[in-house]
């Protein structure tokens, strides 16, 4: 009896060892299905995100801004990295910005754009957007200017450009001194800048509403002088000229307004020369 209880013991054994070998092999195959399929869920997912991101594009292309939004949307939702989320948001503030014309959302998708992928290539360009929004569109001098510090701390992009732009804020603000404080700085800290013709222009008006005449005075002659072919050396020169007029300074300035070329309001400059001419004359006649 106690031998035949041993032979019915003996199978149950070999079994358990026969479950104990499957179920590792399951696991092994489970693990080794987990360890190959994954990159390929990863893939697919991927995969999915970039059509996504065609369709959303194609949509825009359209001009159906709308549709465009709710695929960028999709893609915040499902993009397994930041790179196509990065895009997906910084398409939609576009959109919000030029397609729709709503400065203010447009504002808020930057600003979530740079709070949520602070080391996206697109933070620069939100930043800039952002600032110019919150100037331009939405008329906040006082708050553009904090907009414009932020991308000079960067020290990244077109800093000559940001100094300006808060110049310029400062100005609109009718805060003189500041706004002449600004372009020095641009002046001194970017002596090749393309602004620097603007900027000159720009200090010299200051510098007469702040009744610094003289100063003045060498800044458009400087500009006149150094900037020949700009734009503003036209202006600069009749400015220089109707200041050495007041000054009393009256062969000076009919000497200045005479070297203007093609100056764009040639009615005005015929009536300054023969005005001074006339004054010239009479100042004359009474010395002799």
């Amino acid at each position: 009896m106690k031998q035949d209880l041993k032979q019915e013991l003996k199978p149950r054994k070999s079994i358990k060892t026969k479950n104990k070998i499957f179920i590792g092999l399951l696991l092994l195959v489970l693990s080794l299905s987990v360890v190959l399929l994954y990159p390929l869920w990863l893939e697919y997912q991927s995969s999915e995100v970039q059509r996504l991101m065609k369709k959303g594009v194609r949509q825009e292309s359209l001009g159906r801004a709308h549709d465009a939004l709710e695929t960028y949307r999709l893609v915040l939702s499902e993009s397994p990295g930041e790179v196509e989320a990065a895009e997906a948001l910084y398409r939609m503030a576009r959109l919000w910005q030029f397609d729709l014309q709503d400065p203010q959302q447009a504002l808020l998708k930057y600003l979530q754009l740079e709070r949520d992928y602070s080391d996206t290539d697109k933070i620069r360009l939100a930043r800039e957007a952002a600032a110019r929004i919150v100037k331009f569109d939405l008329r906040d001098d006082m708050q553009s200017i904090g907009y414009y510090q932020r991308l000079i701390n960067s020290q990244q992009g077109e800093q000559d450009n940001y100094l300006y732009e808060i110049a310029d804020s400062y100005f609109r603000l009718e805060n003189y001194p500041q706004a002449r404080i600004e372009l020095e700085n641009l002046l001194s800290e970017y002596p090749h800048s393309p602004l620097t013709a603007e900027a000159l222009h720009r200090k010299a008006t200051i510098l007469v509403l702040e009744n610094r005449l003289d100063e003045a005075q060498q800044d458009w002659q400087r500009l006149a002088d150094e900037f020949p072919d700009s734009s503003y050396a036209s202006r600069a020169r009749f400015n220089l000229a109707n200041l050495l007029e007041e000054k009393g300074e009256l062969d000076l300035a009919l000497e200045e307004y005479l070297k203007l070329e093609n100056y764009p309001r040639p009615l005005l400059l015929d009536q300054k020369i023969d005005h001074l001419t006339r004054r010239i004359e009479t100042r004359n006649e009474v010395t002799e």
